[in-house]
């Protein structure tokens, strides 16, 4: 069964992700960093947290969404890290993973972060 991940980070470095197929939730925080990044590391933490070989990620970040599906350049060297991470957990895994752009008032993981 495929698993729809809804993933959410915040300028503040808060970052969380909602899975609607088995109902689980995650929420974190950390300092420093963009609010991309925190989108980045949530995808990696539902990435790595999922149970599920086939996997549809929403996320509302258009350049996070675009990178990951190879569409937008990376030019920032801490993005090209976090995007590596990503691409290293779906091979590693043997993941089949979409990524999909969802407008903000669509996503459910927005509501861990307040």
């Amino acid at each position: 069964m495929k698993h729809r991940i809804y993933t959410d980070g915040s300028g503040d470095g808060r970052m969380a992700w909602y899975n609607e197929t088995t109902g689980k939730s995650w929420m974190d925080r950390k300092e420093g960093i963009t609010s991309n990044e925190a989108e980045y590391n949530a995808v990696i933490n539902a990435l790595e947290s999922a149970e599920a070989d086939e996997i549809e990620i929403f996320s509302d970040s258009k350049l996070v969404v675009n990178q990951l599906k190879r569409e937008w350049h990376i030019k920032d060297t801490k993005m090209r890290v976090l995007f590596d991470e990503v691409q290293k957990i779906i091979n590693d895994r043997g993941l089949k993973v979409e990524f999909t752009w969802i407008p903000r008032e669509d996503n459910p993981a927005g509501k861990y972060l307040g």
